[in-house]
């Protein structure tokens, strides 16, 4: 096959934008000494703790600030120093290789502390964490990385869009949770992660993405043959045609356009399979409705000219007249359109809660009750039977 999926696992480029503080604490944020003393909302008690687990901090004592910073939030986690002190207890876990936990400690912060500074920058820090357990890295048990981390990730991203929908970095979360959810074969949630994108942040850089993939998942639906019919393949051409009207410049245009090419190729050899069914079985109506169809959709591939040539035979087989589909007359029409609205009745009466009518009170309004004509049990006698046909005689010389 030629297509490709190249959808990447963004925003693993934040680590450019955003400063990693997490990789060396303690070469960011320091703060001057003393300075949170110079807050006058903050009592002497309170900043004094601070100013004990910053001076570890600044000094690299890492493990012994970690325990400082969590000793100031168990007694003071009112403080308007404790946004800072629950910053910096992610930070140094993330430092400490303890990604997991750190990724719990920005979420305290997050949620906790919904309006501090270092908001948006927790979430970036947030998304990095993901993207690690999305590409691979595995969750610890007893201190060994043993299992998968995707099902991790995708807890995470959840995490992110639940507490900051409006975060400029939620579009990327959001796309990234249709990633983790396509690497653990959950297909139709995926597909709806992505159309999430699409209708929550169309504007944003990853939207193109989005569509991508949704006509990704479809195409690779209808490819494996779990569809059974060409519904899938058929609307994965059309999204990867919307895809190629909407996103012109994407970089994506090319792989598209490969894609569409063995989606054609893959639609016209099922609809030949099918014409080829139903000329084995004489059934040259349904071939001639196929063999039309291929010539339709693929116009210049080489099943279009076998059906053509065939369509030409067919035609002078058994003539136009017999590949002719007729027009269903009116009166069968309205017994059909009749027919299936009784049944929809009669499958509604055998629902559980159903509290109307037994099914045989129920009577189509369009039709009269039309008793039938009883059967005579007894022989009368001005009724006889015919007479047996009687041969005439042969002529005679």
């Amino acid at each position: 096959m030629s297509f490709r999926n190249s959808a990447p696992v963004l925003l693993l480029a934040l680590a450019s934008v955003w400063p990693v503080a997490a990789q060396n604490p303690s070469q960011q944020g320091r703060e001057r000494p003393g300075a949170a003393r110079a807050n006058s909302s903050v009592s002497a008690e309170e900043a004094e703790a601070y100013a004990v687990a910053n001076d570890y901090y600044e000094a690299g004592q890492n493990s012994s600030a970690l325990t400082a910073y969590r000793a100031f939030l168990k007694v003071y986690p009112a403080s308007s120093l404790a946004s800072k002190a629950q910053y910096r207890v992610a930070e140094l876990l993330d430092a400490g290789g303890n990604s997991n936990k750190a990724f719990d400690a920005y979420q305290t912060l997050v949620s906790r502390y919904p309006d501090t500074p270092e908001f948006e920058q927790a979430v970036a820090q947030q998304v990095i964490i993901a993207n690690q357990y999305l590409q691979g890295k595995r969750m610890d048990f007893l201190g060994i990385p043993v299992l998968p981390g995707v099902e991790r990730a995708q807890q995470m991203y959840e995490a992110i869009l639940k507490n900051a929908p409006y975060s400029k970095h939620a579009p990327i979360a959001q796309f990234n949770l249709g990633l983790s959810l396509e690497r653990q074969k959950s297909i139709p949630a995926a597909r709806g992660a992505y159309q999430t994108v699409l209708d929550k942040y169309p504007n944003s850089d990853v939207a193109d993405d989005a569509l991508y993939q949704i006509a990704y998942i479809y195409m690779l639906t209808g490819l494996s043959g779990q569809s059974q019919d060409l519904s899938s393949l058929v609307l994965a051409k059309e999204t990867f045609e919307d895809f190629l009207l909407q996103y012109p410049n994407s970089e994506k245009v090319p792989q598209a356009r490969d894609n569409l090419k063995e989606i054609g190729g893959k639609e016209s050899g099922d609809l030949m399979a099918i014409a080829k069914y139903y000329d084995w079985s004489r059934n040259y109506k349904a071939a001639l409705i196929y063999y039309n169809d291929i010539v339709r959709k693929q116009p210049k591939s080489a099943d279009a000219e076998i059906a053509k040539s065939r369509i030409e035979e067919l035609r002078g087989t058994v003539g136009d007249d017999a590949l002719r589909v007729g027009s269903e007359r009116a009166e069968s029409g309205e017994q059909l359109a009749l027919r299936r609205r009784l049944q929809a009745q009669v499958e509604t009466s055998s629902l559980a809660d159903y509290s109307g009518p037994p099914k045989r009170d129920i009577v189509p309004d369009e039709l009269p009750i039309v008793k039938q004509p009883r059967l005579r049990t007894n022989v009368r006698g001005d009724v006889r039977p015919l007479p047996a046909p009687v041969e005439p005689l042969l002529p005679t010389e």
